[in-house]
């Protein structure tokens, strides 16, 4: 691990210790806060109330989980066998919805698509607007975020060399900052957008995760595509930490097809073609004061953290997994009709095994099955086809799956099937649910599959031994706190700014991932994700137990080497894969594909680096000593107007350096400064930001969020370079406080801004810096760095 250079931007920093959340609680949910103004302070109070019942309900159930993971799978309902309707009802009776085969049989609920957007001349311009919408998941109404009012965003459609513009609209209501916020549940207000699987850049205003779009704010992207890009089924979805898992849980999310490649074999081509975006929104029905006479709303929101994100509490909230944002949609196909279903899991808190089965008949003939043949794995073609009876998906797969109908008339179900609790996400069995019906009927349609041949071109070519340039290994775990609850780690580690894996451009490495959690915790499967790059997955290893009671580790992977950007680590096996670092420098992530995972601590950043590259012609002088006059300089502002340090002179001066405004935290340090701006007025210190940003974004950056002070651009570095805020790699933040002769009285460099600016105040005291005494103010949360 390499000491953090974050070369464009960065996301909060980890200055306090990482609270962690967990299962349900049985504790009364706060009411609902209605408020459409800045967020409430009793909201906040609950939410993080809310994260301490999480931390204290995990480790209850982290010495429950090894009893969990010996149970067996609970029993289900026959779903082949037909029973009698009273036999059938009773059985029923005491089974969450979802689990009620009667009511996917009777559904009536029309399946439909997602809006499709498709590139023209090149470029495909986009809107999504984020703001609460009201809708229905099944007979239940929903108040949730949403893009674009909908409960599953449009489909983007482009090709190769293709670019998307999409303009991010925040339209919530304001949050203010929350301490402790690092590696916990918080905030769903401020989002941003990952291009998830997407090989394109990670910095700028492109696939880059360390934005953050808050309430009221627009973000402008632009996603090149490369002229080579493979295509494929990708999908976007929010990715600012701390906020993901609530966003996505929300159905903040939609498909991104690359378009070419498999679509342009006739037999594909001439197939229907389903986006089928998976969601389990596990939405929570506020109690309502018995004066006010209306139905419940399900509501995703930090404040019911506890009964929505945590180990189990899917099952016990007994919602359906959706597709599209519908609840058993009705799916008509035509004898031998053959299409194509694109599945993109988009949920977050169960492992999905899907089948389709009959439906259950009188009927002493035998029903035909439904055949299905896999043809990519999260977007990449196999270069053949997989007949398979079960499409395992974990959180952020895709899999494109040709569906073949018998050639006679027939009904059948899809369903998520049981799972072992070794098979599942939470670590305890799953239960069969039902997610759709499907009805063959109508005049056949007889249709051809392609053929193997037709498609092993498509495959990306694998990576030989003698390609293999190093060797990484990742260590993903849950380990118990001491005094309760747990941490979410990667090679032991919660998520922090201070150190990144540095990886090189043009290197070839195999990986090996592990699972590895706490002794009192057992085996806790976690699905893998980095971006930028995709990987060949040449071996799976889980831990089976033979008749004998013994364990041994069994090869997962049944038809070989496979392509992918999300794998399952299994819990007490490990992953092997093979990884090309092309075309792109810069910062982003690999992570836990189980979101709130994530946002508790389960993510890691990583440098790529051109080894290659010649160091930056802007050499670091030396940081301006204490009692040094500080260099001058002088820089545009956001209306390319110059501004210097001179201009000030005979005011004391807080000069800060900042990464940029799609930076998080130092998005945070600017509205710090802004708000106590007019204590620094009072007493008659001005506050100066150089920012790395040019005068365009600068201009735009101000343009949504004004600022009452000076900032200036520097996006050459010049000014970062005169006061020591550049090393060989990128620049470092940088904080000055200045007396009326501009003499540095007190300073501090890092790899992380400096938000305690309060303390900036007592440093500078007016009668203080007017007489330039030469000792050292330092401010008291900090120790001197000299």
């Amino acid at each position: 691990m390499a000491t953090r250079t974050v070369r464009w931007c960065c996301v909060m920093a980890g200055l306090l210790p990482a609270l962690t959340i967990g299962a349900p609680s049985r504790q009364a949910m706060p009411p609902k806060v209605e408020k459409q103004g800045r967020v409430d302070v009793k909201e906040r109070e609950y939410a993080e109330k809310a994260v301490v019942r999480l931390r204290n309900s995990w480790t209850n159930y982290v010495k429950s989980l090894k009893r969990l993971q010996a149970a067996r799978p609970p029993r289900a309902v026959s779903s082949q066998a037909f029973l009698a309707p009273d036999v059938e009802k009773r059985l029923e009776a005491s089974l969450p919805l979802p689990q009620r085969q009667s009511l996917a049989r009777a559904s009536t609920a029309q399946y439909v698509e997602p809006e499709v957007l498709r590139s023209k001349n090149k470029a495909l311009h986009v809107t999504l607007d984020m703001a609460y919408a009201n809708n229905h998941i099944g007979k239940d109404r929903v108040h949730l975020r949403a893009f674009n009012g909908k409960l599953v965003g449009p489909t983007l459609h482009l090709k190769p060399g293709d670019t998307l513009y999409l303009t991010l609209n925040n339209t919530m209501a304001g949050e203010r900052w929350q301490p402790n916020m690092m590696n916990t549940i918080n905030s769903f207000n401020t989002t941003n957008l990952h291009y998830h699987g997407l090989h394109v850049s990670p910095n700028g205003n492109s696939d880059n995760v360390l934005i953050q779009v808050g309430p009221k704010e627009t973000q402008y992207y632009k996603v090149e595509i490369p002229k080579d890009h493979t295509p494929g089924t990708y999908w976007y979805h929010p990715h600012r930490h701390g906020s993901t898992a609530g966003d996505v849980a929300s159905g903040m999310s939609g498909a991104l097809i690359i378009e070419g490649g498999l679509d342009d074999i006739p037999q594909i081509k001439a197939m229907k073609d389903r986006v089928m975006v998976l969601n389990q929104i596990p939405y929570i029905f506020p109690p309502i004061p018995s004066t006010i006479a209306r139905k419940p709303v399900g509501v995703v929101e930090a404040q019911y953290a506890d009964l929505i994100f945590g180990p189990n509490s899917w099952k016990q909230l007994g919602r359906y997994t959706t597709i599209n944002g519908v609840q058993l949609p009705v799916l008509h196909m035509r004898p031998g009709e053959i299409e194509r279903w694109r599945f993109v899991d988009s949920g977050q808190r169960e492992t999905i095994h899907l089948r389709l089965i009959h439906k259950p008949t009188p009927s002493q003939i035998a029903q035909l099955p439904m055949n299905m043949y896999e043809i990519a794995d999260d977007g990449l073609a196999l270069g053949k086809m997989v007949k398979s009876s079960m499409i395992e998906l974990w959180p952020g797969y895709r899999s494109d799956v040709l569906v073949q109908a018998p050639p006679r008339s027939g009904e059948y179900l899809l369903i998520n099937d049981q799972a072992a609790a070794g098979e599942s996400i939470d670590g305890s069995a799953q239960p069969l649910t039902y997610v759709a019906r499907v009805i063959v009927a109508g005049a056949p349609n007889t249709m051809r599959l392609p053929r193997d041949q037709q498609m092993a071109h498509l495959r990306l070519p694998s990576i030989k031994n003698s390609e293999i340039t190093g060797h990484q290994e990742a260590h993903y775990g849950i380990f118990s706190k001491p005094g309760g609850g747990v941490v979410f780690t990667i090679d032991g580690k919660s998520f922090e700014m201070e150190t990144a894996r540095e990886l090189k451009l043009g290197d070839v490495d195999e990986w090996t991932l592990r699972s590895i959690n706490g002794e009192d915790i057992g085996l806790v499967t976690h699905p893998f994700h980095i971006h930028v790059n995709p990987f060949e997955v040449t071996s799976i290893m889980a831990p089976v137990t033979l008749p004998d009671g013994t364990t041994v580790l069994k090869e997962q992977l049944q038809h070989g080497r496979v392509w992918r950007d999300t794998v399952k680590i299994p819990g007490g096996g490990y992953v092997k894969m093979r990884t090309r670092y092309t075309d792109f420098i810069g910062t982003f992530v690999q992570h836990c594909h189980i979101l709130d995972h994530e946002d508790q601590g389960m993510m890691q950043l990583i440098d790529i680096i051109d080894p290659k590259a010649a160091v930056s012609t802007t050499a670091a002088l030396a940081i301006p000593k204490v009692n040094s006059l500080a260099p001058d300089f002088t820089l545009p502002d956001a209306a390319g107007k110059p501004t210097s340090l001179a201009a000030c002179a005979g005011k004391p001066v807080v000069l800060f350096f900042f990464k940029g405004h799609g930076c998080l935290h130092c998005s945070q340090q600017v509205a710090l400064y802004a708000e106590h701006y007019a204590e620094f007025q009072r007493k008659g210190i001005q506050v100066i930001g150089v920012t790395s940003d040019d005068p365009a974004v600068l201009k735009t950056a101000l343009a949504s969020s004004p600022c009452p002070f000076p900032i200036l651009a520097d996006p050459k570095g010049t000014a970062f370079a005169k006061f020591g805020c550049v090393d060989v790699v990128g620049l470092q933040h940088g904080t000055f406080a200045l007396d009326a002769k501009h003499n540095v009285v007190w300073r501090t460099v890092s790899d992380s801004p400096y938000l305690i600016v309060t303390d900036l105040l007592k440093t500078l005291q007016t009668d203080t810096v007017a007489t330039n005494r030469s000792s050292v103010q330092t401010p008291s949360t900090l120790a001197r760095i000299q």
